[in-house]
């Protein structure tokens, strides 16, 4: 049998411990919501292990139907974390209920290691890709849990550990990830091939689902793919780097396509590469903003008869799934080339034997976004797994940049692979004692600089102050603290402005202002993203 366990949550709640998952009001009942609500049980010196509380206590089993992921199944009511009602939509809430033998997605889980290095998982959906949350990061005793797409950064109301009745850590059977950093970035992003590349990519479909506003002035999610390399035996392809994307511009999404031959001298009589060519308007924006909850589909189309990859097409939808904007389809096949011999042909391309997503400036540029957060869901077919360099040497990624992050994947061949990218959000969020500013959302685990400025407010005078503690980092979640002291004591500041800056290794940045001659004084925050 399974050791019986509580999963608790790296979110603090109200008593400064991790609220545990917990079936309301202790019901036995299939369908009763699922809470994140205080631990009813508590280690004792006296009485070693515990017998957790009926309501807060699960085992982790394998799937009854057979496959590699797990259920998570309370002992006493043989009732299991299920998403109510089979949902596929973000914010579905989370129940328990009766254990199905037979079409059972809604209850399925995979355990995905913090890749910051905590000791907590997220507790993923394989059908959706969506992990177990806090409803709206709250740290209140009995906020609902439900599931939504996985974020990057702050995210410790997304995160669980196990506990088991002797209080030791619980062991989850979690997945590996993929090397080598907790985050890539920019175009360092993974490159998803099959295992054998003379089995052709046959279907690729590439999903975005906004959590956070994504601000930029104008930007691109690019597909960019290489044909299969080495190609068989007397077979040889015009076509080896072929790009195709979505492009932000002028508060409008459209889809765009443009397809080069092998690097070096063009192949005699080869028509590539072909000029860049654009759809109509997909959706209408404003404030050059994808607004959180969108959710946008891009499917590549791929000839079955011989797998070459023709064109792209794309649809959007808004936070209640409902479609909005207009679909649009485009085809490089009738696209102009720069040489003799266009429009292309289908018999000028090729298929994929390899492919990367990235979220970079538009054709020709760099994209600093200001904001953003979300989830890019590749479905594909044959498995493919993630990998750090391109098979193919006559092909190759793309020369747009941007400032995105993307998050770890999963080490192995899979038919789906779910990735979050974003930007941090610094901030100063508390001054406590002899000014200790607290903060988060710096990139975590991070050696940090900064500088500090004491002035007063009658004459103008300033003084450095000493930073603390050194060396200075950012814990696993992107949190710190900076203790501020002025060099010269002799000086009194009674009256003025405390001015700090902290720096990550990146060079993403936070300011904050303190106000000297209050009793409570709180920090007033401004904050950059790395370029």
């Amino acid at each position: 049998m399974a050791n019986h366990i509580m999963i608790q949550c790296r979110l603090s709640g109200q008593d400064n411990t991790g609220n545990v998952i917990d079936i309301r009001e202790n019901s036995i009942k299939p369908g009763t919501l699922l809470d994140a609500f205080p631990q009813k049980v508590w280690p004792s010196l006296d009485s070693g292990p515990a017998t957790f509380a009926a309501n807060q206590t699960w085992e982790v089993l394998p799937d009854p139907v057979g496959s590699s992921h797990f259920i998570i199944q309370n002992p006493g009511s043989l009732n299991c974390i299920d998403i109510q009602e089979n949902s596929t939509t973000p914010g579905a809430s989370l129940d328990a209920y009766t254990k199905k033998t037979e079409d059972n997605q809604n209850q399925l889980w995979d355990f995905i290691p913090d890749p910051f290095g905590s000791p907590y998982f997220f507790i993923q959906n394989p059908q959706t890709g969506y992990v177990i949350e806090i409803q709206k990061g709250s740290s209140k005793s009995g906020a609902l849990l439900v599931v939504n797409p996985r974020r990057l950064f702050d995210n410790n109301f997304q995160l669980w550990a196990g506990v088991q009745e002797d209080w030791g850590a619980a062991t989850f059977p979690a997945l590996t990830l993929a090397q080598p950093t907790a985050v890539l970035k920019d175009t360092a992003n993974y490159v998803l091939l099959p295992a054998d590349q003379a089995k052709f990519v046959k279907a690729v479909r590439v999903t975005l689902d906004i959590i956070e506003d994504l601000v930029a002035d104008s930007f691109s999610v690019q597909i960019n793919g290489n044909s299969p390399y080495p190609p068989p035996a007397g077979i040889t392809w015009d076509a080896a780097w072929m790009q195709f994307w979505l492009l932000m511009a002028n508060n409008s999404l459209s889809l765009g396509t443009q397809v080069w031959h092998n690097q070096g001298p063009d192949p005699p009589g080869n028509p590539l590469a072909s000029q860049p060519a654009s759809s109509a308007s997909m959706l209408t924006l404003e404030n050059n903003t994808i607004p959180a909850g969108t959710r946008i589909v891009l499917t590549l189309t791929i000839d079955p008869s011989n797998d070459y990859v023709t064109g792209i097409s794309g649809k959007a939808f808004n936070q209640s799934g409902s479609p909005i904007g207009q679909p649009q389809s485009l085809s490089v096949v009738g696209q102009p080339t720069f040489n003799p011999g266009g429009p292309v042909k289908e018999s000028d391309l090729a298929p994929y034997g390899s492919f990367q997503a990235v979220i970079v400036g538009a054709p020709g540029g760099h994209a600093h976004f200001n904001s953003g957060l979300g989830t890019m869901t590749v479905n594909c077919s044959p498995d493919l797994s993630p990998q750090l360099y391109w098979p193919n040497p006559d092909g190759g990624g793309t020369a747009e940049t941007s400032n995105v992050y993307y998050g770890k994947v999963q080490e192995g061949n899979f038919s789906q692979i779910v990735q979050p990218f974003g930007l941090p959000s610094p901030k100063f969020t508390s001054v406590t004692g002899d000014y200790d500013l607290g903060g988060t959302g710096l990139l975590p685990n991070s050696i940090l600089t900064a500088k500090a400025v004491f002035q007063d407010s009658t004459s103008g005078a300033t003084v450095t102050g000493n930073i603390a503690p050194a060396p200075l980092t950012t814990q696993s979640d992107g949190s710190f603290v900076v203790a501020v002291t002025p060099q010269n004591t002799t000086v009194l500041y009674e009256s003025g402005t405390l001015s700090t800056t902290v720096t990550d290794a990146d060079g993403n940045w936070v300011s904050g202002v303190v106000p000297l001659d209050v009793q409570s004084p709180t920090v007033t925050s401004t904050s950059g993203l790395h370029t």
